[in-house]
């Protein structure tokens, strides 16, 4: 993953997106750093129950971040569920499920650790896309995870994810995948007017 970044607010010379993994990290080391602001250091955890005292969510009042953290904190999700594999294992169905599920839905299924929804609520209340400019600008993605900054192009951000690997995001294809539709014409995205004739 790359270090810190730009804000979105920035203005800055956008490339052609065809440059290189090398290139978009030059091109991070130029860039001024996004910052986060935050309101203190928050409880260490195990000293309090209450959410809002996570330092990782310690957003300044009046941010952008804590308006997010605010409408995001606000919806109920999903208790998070996993797969009891000693029961699995039990019934003799271990490969059948691996199997069934595939590499990367077992490690989202998997993932029980106990700072999970802080973590989920930092990364959403943080979380910048950029898509014009195109998807190999070096901050296209931009995230905090543990008060670290975080910004990565595209490709570096699937990756990152496992939603795709190296080879894919490398293969002609994935471009094409990343289609957009917009008001205005900008390389691979749609105008509202075409996807309506579609």
């Amino acid at each position: 993953m790359s270090g810190e970044g730009s804000s979105s607010g920035t203005s800055r010379k956008r490339r052609a997106s065809t440059r290189s993994q090398d290139a978009a990290e030059e091109q991070l080391a130029v860039l001024p750093l996004r910052e986060i602001r935050y309101r203190g250091t928050g409880l260490p955890h195990g000293q309090s129950t209450v959410l809002r005292d996570s330092p990782l969510l310690q957003f300044a009042d009046q941010s952008a971040e804590n308006s997010r953290y605010q409408v995001i904190s606000a919806v109920k999700l999903l208790e998070f569920r996993r797969i009891d594999w000693e029961l699995v294992g039990r019934l003799g169905q271990v490969d059948r499920l691996q199997q069934l599920l595939g590499e990367k839905f077992r490690l989202v299924l998997d993932c029980d650790a106990p700072q999970y929804y802080e973590l989920a609520l930092e990364f959403h209340s943080t979380f910048q896309y950029r898509h014009v400019g195109g998807f190999a600008e070096a901050d296209v993605a931009s995230f905090a995870l543990g008060r670290k900054i975080f910004n990565m192009t595209l490709p570096q951000f699937a990756e990152a994810t496992r939603f795709y690997t190296q080879q894919e995001v490398q293969d002609a294809g994935f471009i094409s995948l990343l289609w957009g539709v917009v008001k205005k014409q900008h390389d691979h995205c749609v105008l509202n007017e075409d996807l309506a004739r579609f």
